[in-house]
């Protein structure tokens, strides 16, 4: 049976849409496993990494910065506006728990009732909220 011009177009779009991530999720493999690989080659021979690995190191850092913005945008303008509303939502609700919590914790911090905030303990909540967010709205529509 053939495809109509709608569901080849869905069919196109789903393929970059899987191919961008893809991407994204191979550079920072890629990117990971180099500095992995560069600091416990490091650790291994208990020495300091070389001056010119840290420099290559920084540089990989921002390369990967600057591609993960790209394919984002690349990622943002291949797909639907179905799945942009639920990224949005994701992304507005890990940032409400980020901007609720460091600043609560921060306070409790002041008032000497509680430690120092831990930052990547923030970050990894605010993430994991926006993940559970888009997981949820993605169950819910089918």
């Amino acid at each position: 049976m053939n495809r109509g011009e709608g569901e080849q177009l869905h069919a196109q779009r789903q393929r970059r849409f899987w191919l961008t991530l893809a991407a994204l999720a191979g550079v920072g493999g890629l990117c990971g496993f180099i500095a992995g690989f560069v600091k416990g080659f490091a650790d291994g021979g208990n020495k300091a990494v070389e001056p010119w690995l840290l420099q290559l190191g920084a540089a990989g850092v921002v390369i990967a910065a600057l591609l993960a913005i790209y394919f984002s945008w690349r990622f943002f303008v291949s797909v639907d506006e179905v799945e942009v509303a639920d990224n949005l939502w994701g992304s507005l609700i890990g940032f409400y728990v980020y901007a609720i919590l460091l600043p609560t914790w921060w306070a409790l911090d002041r008032l000497t009732v509680a430690p120092p905030p831990d930052h990547w303990l923030i970050y990894g909540l605010s993430m994991i909220s926006a993940l559970a967010v888009y997981a949820y709205r993605k169950w819910r529509m089918r």
